[in-house]
């Protein structure tokens, strides 16, 4: 099983949603990250177009994919602080978000985790479709530090 299977299996049994909406796992490779969501009738809204909850699921996915890719998940875990999206057309067709995490990124990352116990970063995120149009733009804010109280229930 490749890297991008692994994740996407490892999403899916974490968050079903993402099974319902059929989210897959593009890449991981080289810092590019990139989740794709296909058309279908559990994504459309009323027009029979992309609804816009799914098109922000993919993008904010992809924060918490960079981070699962890059430390150890079982003593830090991503959560979103924040994403401002921008719905810039309508999303006709299957979608593919993408964002970039490099190395020195991930060295920082790692680092503040080491040091500092917490991280905070950035992403920006593009949203396309099927013709390689931008559907949308977002920002996303996250947050990675231990948060295992939570997972154990206690």
């Amino acid at each position: 099983m490749n890297s991008s299977s692994h994740y996407e299996i490892l999403a899916r049994s974490m968050c079903p949603i993402y099974s319902f909406i059929d989210l897959r796992v593009e890449s991981i490779k080289n810092g590019l990250y990139r989740a794709s969501i296909p058309l279908s009738a559990n994504v459309q809204n009323h027009l029979k177009i992309f609804h816009a909850g799914p098109i922000w699921m993919a993008a904010e996915f992809l924060g918490g994919l960079l981070v699962l890719d890059n430390v150890d998940a079982t003593r830090h875990q991503p959560v979103v602080a924040g994403l401002k999206i921008e719905f810039m057309r309508p999303a006709l067709s299957d979608i593919v978000a993408e964002t970039k995490f490099s190395n020195e990124q991930v060295d920082a990352m790692r680092r503040s985790l080491d040091t500092a116990g917490r991280f905070d970063f950035t992403a920006h995120i593009v949203v396309r479709d099927a013709n390689t149009t931008i559907v949308a733009e977002a920002e996303g804010k996250y947050t990675v530090k231990d948060f295992s109280h939570l997972l154990s229930g206690g």
